[in-house]
């Protein structure tokens, strides 16, 4: 089966009202903290030690504990559509690929759709950690080429973290595994993939690839009854994972890594982000980095900042582009392709 003819669009996103910094956040684990009070310096010390270390600066996080994750997503899916002229009638396919999610059942996909006035369509969703929704677009084109008839998807996500968020910290213990949730933030994100190229621009999709090593499962989880919690020293290793995976990957399509005008990459820290690219011998501001700015918003994160991308930078035809993003399980998802303009 060959790759279909699909076009990826710029990203709509949507953001929460309320951004805290990194005294805010100090300021509700002190609140919480009940223990020694000759521990509160040590653990103190070690969450500014983290945010130092990932440049965490500012997260956005949603107050209104009432909003569901379809609604949030339905914000940043509407915005989309109109920024690219489409109806929800032309919609064809619809993939949430989200980590948040208010039941089991139905999908959330199912949520979307009638909130934003899809009366039919194929929905359903894609739970992939980080990499949910670059997943949801390596399987959009799969259906792409499978369906002819299909001629528009719309992939969408919306991170909320709610109670799995834990500022409950009584022990430098509980820190290691509970600090990297304190470096993630609240968005939403919507992406339109069409057979032909979309009138504000768009990426033509020459290529995806997914690598897994699953023996890495229990490095982070986010229980369904419980908080987040991640061992994140060792997940933060499998990075070396990453550098010889994209060399393989480009290599498919004929690229060298320096060929790659920009690398929208997830963004657990900014550190991590520019090692990647140092250690494939990449000039480092070929990367977009915005953890300081959102901090991680688990599977948004890329087309977070793919949007931040186009806020900022003259991305010119031609222009090659790389999604990529790690996650929990362990699992690598890239997407490639190159900028057409309308």
């Amino acid at each position: 089966m060959s790759f279909p003819q699909v076009y990826l669009s710029r990203p709509s996103v949507a953001l929460p009202e309320q951004r805290l910094d990194n005294d805010e956040v100090l300021r509700r684990i002190r609140a919480a903290f009940r223990g020694d009070e000759a521990v509160w310096p040590i653990i103190e010390a070690g969450v500014r030690t983290v945010f130092a270390r990932c440049n965490s600066r500012y997260r956005y996080i949603e107050a209104d504990q009432e909003k569901s994750p379809g609604m949030f997503a339905s914000e940043a899916a509407r915005t989309c559509l109109e920024a690219n002229g489409v109806t929800p009638g032309d919609v064809d396919l619809l993939i949430y690929g989200g980590i948040a999610r208010e039941y089991f059942e139905p999908a959330t996909a199912m949520e979307v759709a009638a909130r934003i006035g899809i009366e039919t369509v194929h929905a359903f969703d894609v739970t992939s950690a980080c990499v949910g929704m670059l997943e949801a677009v390596h399987i959009a084109c799969g259906h792409f080429a499978l369906h002819p008839e299909y001629k528009t998807a719309l992939i969408v996500s919306a991170e909320l973290t709610r109670r799995f968020l834990s500022y409950d910290i009584q022990s430098p213990e509980e820190l290691v595994h509970k600090v990297a949730g304190l470096t993630i933030g609240n968005a939403a994100a919507a992406w339109l993939i069409r057979r032909d190229p979309l009138p504000a621009g768009s990426m033509r999709i020459l290529g995806g690839a997914n690598f897994s090593r699953p023996a890495h499962w229990v490095l982070c989880q986010a229980p369904i009854d419980g908080s987040f919690t991640s061992f994140s020293q060792e997940l933060f290793k499998l990075n070396s994972y990453v550098p010889p995976e994209l060399v393989r990957f480009l290599s498919t399509l004929g690229w060298k890594v320096t060929d790659v005008d920009h690398y929208v990459a997830h963004q657990p820290s900014d550190h991590m982000v520019q090692k990647v690219l140092a250690d494939m011998g990449v000039d480092p501001e070929r990367a977009v980095r915005i953890h300081h700015l959102y901090a991680n918003t688990a599977s948004t994160t890329v087309a977070m900042a793919m949007h931040h991308l186009f806020e900022t930078t003259t991305v010119k035809p031609g222009d090659r582009m790389v999604l990529t993003g790690a996650a929990a399980g362990f699992s690598l998802v890239s997407i490639a392709g190159t900028w057409q303009q309308g």
